[in-house]
């Protein structure tokens, strides 16, 4: 199996833009999540200062 066939290949090349967008949408969804507790541990710290104020 030295040379794929054209339809192969085109079904390696789908897998492979497949695995990376899966990654890729990880690494998004990650920093979205870590952004997102950081607004609510920010959200929370102005909190409990109003109410201390």
């Amino acid at each position: 199996m030295d040379q794929m066939s054209a339809p192969a290949r085109a079904a390696a090349k789908t897998a492979a833009d497949a695995k990376a967008l899966a990654e890729k949408t990880a690494r998004d969804a990650k920093a979205l999540a870590e952004k997102t507790a950081a607004d609510a541990k920010t959200a929370a710290a102005a909190v409990a200062a109003a109410a201390r104020a």
